[in-house]
């Protein structure tokens, strides 16, 4: 429930309230944003390193996108359900969404290993086993934002238009998923934020020779490499950014 913020008055105690959370801001920010930048002058002059980080990133954008993309196909008709039909029924498949969640990314990407190996080996070592990894992994984030649209969608639109005589199909196309596409594309933009920094599940089913951003940045902190991996962090700052400032935009913060 949304409740009116209390105003203190602080007087003259405001300009030093002021300057101390600003001191905290511009350490918390700048701080790192000035090592990242003085690393990432020395990362980029590196021979071959501008090929290497668009590869990185092409390829971070490639999976990101088929996992979002895979997640919200797999999302779309749970949290419908769970907004529209509430019952033992839906709440059983909610709930089960957070089994894998719970669980870490490398117990998902063993798992899946084994699946690949034994049951779909055509699908070892691609993107889609990757991708369905991701959707795996953060399907409650999607499923979470489509039941939440939903939910706020009134059910008597639909009603009216199966009663003007649109069958099902039309109804869900023309009705249903314009009143949902904000939640589909606020979970969307979650799931690819999130699907851009998981690691683990990324370095155990990625194809052979595809390195994402998330996995090169890893390869050179482990090495201690911090000028060489600077460039990585930076563009998965900026990448992370899009999807965080349309989160941000979207609710209201």
């Amino acid at each position: 429930a949304g409740r009116p913020p209390i105003r203190l008055p602080l007087r003259a105690a405001r300009w030093p309230a002021a300057a101390a959370l600003a001191a905290v801001a511009a350490l918390a920010l700048g701080v790192p944003a000035a090592s990242l930048a003085r690393r990432l002058a020395e990362g980029v002059s590196r021979p071959g390193s501008l090929t290497e980080i668009a590869t990185a990133a092409g390829n971070s954008l490639a999976v990101s996108l088929s996992g979002a993309l895979l997640t919200m196909v797999l999302a779309l008709p749970v949290g419908l359900l769970t907004a529209r039909a509430p019952g033992p029924l839906a709440t059983l498949l909610d709930r089960l969404t957070y089994v894998a969640h719970a669980l870490p990314g490398v117990v998902i990407g063993l798992s899946l290993v084994f699946f690949g190996i034994n049951v779909a080996y055509p699908l070892y070592q691609s993107v889609w086993l990757l991708a369905l990894a991701y959707a795996t992994l953060f399907l409650p984030l999607a499923v979470g934002a489509v039941a939440g649209a939903a939910a706020q969608s009134p059910p008597a639109l639909e009603e009216v238009a199966r009663s003007l005589g649109r069958g099902p199909a039309r109804v869900f196309r023309t009705v249903t998923l314009p009143l949902t596409l904000p939640g589909i594309a606020a979970g969307a933009a979650l799931v690819f934020l999130t699907c851009m920094k998981e690691l683990p599940a990324t370095l155990l089913l990625r194809p052979t020779g595809m390195d994402t951003l998330a996995t090169e940045l890893w390869t050179h902190t482990s090495t201690a490499s911090y000028a060489a991996a600077a460039p990585y962090a930076a563009l998965l700052v900026g990448l992370a950014a899009v999807p965080t400032w349309f989160l941000s935009v979207r609710g209201g913060v």
